[in-house]
């Protein structure tokens, strides 16, 4: 990367042009026609010349992977599929997150369009993650005699155990890291993650619901070379991709190859607004626009999450799977009510933990913080707000009596899924699990020392990746450059997400002519450049911050604006705007 040479910046960040191989870029836009500027973002972004096509066009009948490559997926289709034939209730169970909700919200359409009866449980913070050994009970005294987990189930030995000892044949259907020492005692195990799965399966980054997705592939196959379908009607899998997308995009898994696929279907799909929750969700934040990969993991997201964090847990998931659009626009608005209260309980645990932080200075490269009764449900979102803070890995712990309930949030070079894994067969954590960049834990109180000690010993400094504050940029616009045909090029590369962030732009030599601070903490303001050709511009949630206290003072005044190019639309009419990362200090 080159350093690009603006001066130094508000916040303290490198900017640096991403480098590119000029030839691959040249070759790339001669062969598919592209705009100059796309070619140039494909080839830094190592996109071969014959990984183009699929990168641009996924299609499901070229690139959906064979569900049955994945070990275990025929028996458990076959073992479903025989509940269906025999009319045998089904149970189900999911995790209390946007993945797990819209994971068993699929599969439960899926199951009472095939007439069988479905019964759900998604466990409120209270029950813990994942299974437990009452609900595999009540499950069985309903007549089930199979039990799906979604987006659960790797680590729950002891409630998968006791289903299979009552006589159920569980199937675990995740995507969670393995145990290295055990596997869960089910009649079935799906999860790319397996250890004995290839690393460089094409499912193997996917979210929950995409392993969800296609075992309904695999099952629906089952079924109709079994003859259900000879007197009915075969569901139409394709209307449950938006859910896929959905899934897939606030899990924060990469948004590579089949990842990629899902969520450019799903957001085709979510055109046709059949899913009646997700247009109760578009109505209720008044979207008038085709939602995106950003709409999804920034508004419609924070919503279902809401239900598990602060509320009863299974609204999101009856939202997105009821067939009511009376029910829906009610569950919807039992969403936005507990979204709220998430936030105001979210901003009291914050202001502690950041007092909490700073009190001492920081000896660690790492950060503890812990309270008394600290709501389950935010301290995920205070770990990843103080992360986005200090640029620290973060463990956030509520102590509740003798029990410590944690939510870890990582930066690049520090493994919380593989931590948290070998502090579970330490016998210091009870319970846990998660991924590199985010994790979940428990521990009884009488282990917490050992488990900082742990921390101490296994988080170095050495093992954060250097940089933190680097900001990757892809070109250098001269905002005349900035229109209508940029953005129409830009959107070949949708959807972005994780591993295809949304190209980074820096725009030099534009004045603040206009600026002013908005509710939540957002500043909008208009940058002008010296031909006097302007543009709107917004930078969210940053009143407190260092870029948001130079915006305030910087009117009339000309710098260098890092951010990204999105279409905004408000009361029908749409207009380009720039989002603002960061700006240099004035020229």
């Amino acid at each position: 990367m080159t350093v690009l040479d603006v001066g130094e910046t508000v916040s303290g960040n490198r900017w640096l042009q991403k480098e590119y191989d000029i030839r691959l870029a040249t070759a790339i836009r001669q062969k598919f026609y592209l705009p100059e500027i796309v070619s140039r973002i494909l080839a830094s972004r190592s996109i071969g010349l014959d990984e183009v096509d699929e990168f641009l066009n996924p299609t499901l009948k070229n690139h959906l992977p064979n569900p049955f490559t994945l070990k275990d997926m025929e028996k458990s289709a076959h073992r479903m599929a025989q509940s269906i034939l025999n009319h045998e209730p089904i149970g189900l169970m999911g995790d209390y997150d946007v993945d797990g909700a819209t994971s068993t919200a699929l599969l439960k359409m899926f199951l009472e369009k095939c007439g069988v009866p479905v019964y759900c449980f998604i466990p409120d913070r209270e029950d813990g993650y994942g299974p437990n050994a009452s609900k595999m009970k009540e499950f069985y005294d309903k007549g089930c005699r199979v039990v799906a987990t979604l987006d659960c189930g790797m680590t729950a030995f002891e409630p998968i155990a006791y289903g299979t000892q009552l006589g159920l044949d569980v199937i675990v259907l995740d995507h969670h890291d393995a145990d290295e020492t055990r596997i869960p005692n089910a009649y079935a195990i799906v999860n790319p993650k397996r250890l004995d799965e290839d690393i460089h399966h094409p499912c193997h980054y996917m979210a929950a619901v995409g392993v969800v997705f296609l075992f309904t592939v695999a099952l629906n196959a089952v079924l109709r070379k079994s003859g259900f379908y000879q007197d009915k009607a075969e569901p139409n899998l394709m209307e449950y991709l938006d859910l896929v997308a959905f899934g897939t995009v606030c899990d924060v898994v990469k948004l590579q190859g089949v990842n990629r696929l899902f969520v450019k279907s799903g957001l085709k799909q979510m055109k046709q607004g059949k899913n009646l929750g997700l247009r109760a969700l578009a109505d209720l934040v008044n979207l008038s626009e085709v939602p995106t990969s950003y709409h999804l993991g920034y508004v419609f997201g924070p919503r279902i999450n809401a239900c598990g964090r602060v509320g009863k847990s299974d609204i999101g998931m009856r939202l997105l799977s009821c067939y009511d659009s009376i029910e829906a626009s009610v569950l919807a608005h039992e969403l936005e009510s507990l979204n709220l209260t998430r936030r105001e309980i979210e901003t009291a645990v914050l202001l502690e933990a950041i007092e909490q932080v700073e009190k001492e200075p920081i000896d660690t490269p790492f950060l503890v913080v812990e309270g008394e009764n600290w709501h389950q449900g935010v301290v995920g979102i205070v770990a990843g707000r103080l992360k986005d803070k200090y640029n620290l890995p973060v463990f956030a712990l509520s102590i509740e009596n003798d029990e410590v309930k944690g939510s870890s949030r990582s930066v690049q070079g520090v493994d919380l899924g593989t931590l948290v894994m070998n502090a579970i067969q330490l016998g210091i954590l009870s319970r846990g699990g998660g991924h590199p960049m985010a994790a979940g834990f428990s521990l009884s109180k009488e282990k917490l020392p050992a488990f900082k000690a742990y921390l101490r010993e296994n988080v170095k400094p050495e093992m954060i990746a250097q940089d933190l504050s680097v900001i990757s940029v892809d070109a250098v616009l001269n905002l005349g450059a900035v229109n209508d045909v940029l953005l129409d090029a830009l959107s070949l590369l949708a959807p972005y997400g994780e591993a295809n962030p949304e190209p980074k732009f820096v725009l030099k030599d534009v004045c603040v002519t206009r600026v002013n601070m908005l509710k939540n903490g957002h500043i909008s303001c208009t940058l002008t450049a010296q031909n006097g050709k302007s543009i709107n511009a917004i930078a969210f949630r940053c009143v407190d911050t260092a870029l948001g206290v130079s915006l305030l003072n910087m009117k009339q005044q000309y710098i260098h604006v890092l951010g990204t190019l999105k279409r905004d639309t408000w009361r029908g009419h749409t207009k380009i705007q720039f989002q603002i990362i960061d700006v240099t200090k004035p020229l």
